[in-house]
């Protein structure tokens, strides 16, 4: 019997955790245009950077071989130094255009799931407004919808015990 009990109460866990997440989705789909704008700026700002960088090594590793070209064998380990400075910007450049990938790839995923959220709450949004009795908005209780999800009508759990299990999850 225990083994049941605790397999419900796993199950009920679940239950509440997935409506908390629906709810903290609706909630935060308002903010979901505008966040992908700080981030494709950011990645413009990052390839504008990177481009002037690259160039710049460009043009000092040309400089270098003009130099060189000179047969001026007492500034060698000079110019030395100056290309391993250069390798260690390009190799930084590197990095940094990875991370420019990773971040491409991020304003996708996060233009995907707000295409998502708003195509649930264009599809939900109306049914779960009809499904509510017209006096569910008039005072705030905790069954009071948000974003059109009502609220959980489990057995109750407290915010805190909610926020842990989330924070369990690293959600």
């Amino acid at each position: 019997m225990g083994v049941v009990h605790h397999a419900l109460h796993s199950l009920t866990e679940a239950d509440a955790l997935l409506h908390e997440g629906v709810r903290r989705i609706m909630a935060a789909s308002s903010d979901l245009p505008g966040a992908s704008h700080p981030l494709e700026e950011a990645l413009r700002l990052t390839e504008t950077q990177a481009m002037a960088t690259l160039e710049a090594v460009e043009n000092g590793f040309a400089e270098v071989a003009t130099i060189r070209a000179t047969h001026g064998g007492f500034i060698d380990a000079n110019l030395d130094r100056i290309e391993q400075q250069f390798h260690t910007i390009l190799a930084s450049q590197q990095g940094q255009d990875l991370a420019g990938q990773r971040l491409k790839k991020t304003i996708h995923l996060l233009q995907a799931v707000e295409q998502r959220i708003r195509a649930a709450d264009d599809q939900l949004g109306p049914q779960l407004d009809a499904k509510l009795p017209a006096d569910a908005t008039a005072s705030p209780t905790s069954s009071t919808p948000l974003h059109g999800v009502p609220a959980y009508a489990g057995p109750s759990f407290a915010q805190d015990d909610v926020d842990a299990l989330l924070r369990d999850l690293g959600i």
